[in-house]
């Protein structure tokens, strides 16, 4: 997919936004229903406005949270706090998962 810039980050905000107001609403059922760990939904909502914002310019696509584990979000936070080489570690530590068949 192949998909203009302002238009990734759009739709990856929209999702970071749609799924604290799921964990706001009801945690236990967001929880399941987007299959993160206690751990992820709490970064999620400790991000401010500026790091959600970050994180949706990262040039991945981040809809269906697709990673689990609260190692590739504690990474991916640490890129939304300004830490530019974290996205990168973030990526190895997702590919890892994936290896080991671990996706949503």
């Amino acid at each position: 997919m192949n998909l203009p810039e302002n238009a990734l980050t759009d739709l990856n905000l929209n999702f970071l936004h749609g799924v604290r107001e799921a964990l706001l609403r009801n945690r236990a059922t967001a929880l399941g229903e987007f299959q993160i760990d206690g751990r992820v939904a709490d970064l999620l909502l400790a991000m401010t406005q500026d790091q959600l914002r970050r994180l949706a310019n990262a040039r991945v696509l981040l809809f269906g949270l697709r990673w689990r584990r609260h190692a590739v979000w504690s990474c991916l936070g640490e890129y939304a706090a300004g830490t530019a080489a974290a996205l990168p570690q973030a990526l190895l530590v997702a590919e890892a998962e994936s290896a080991d068949g671990y996706q949503a």
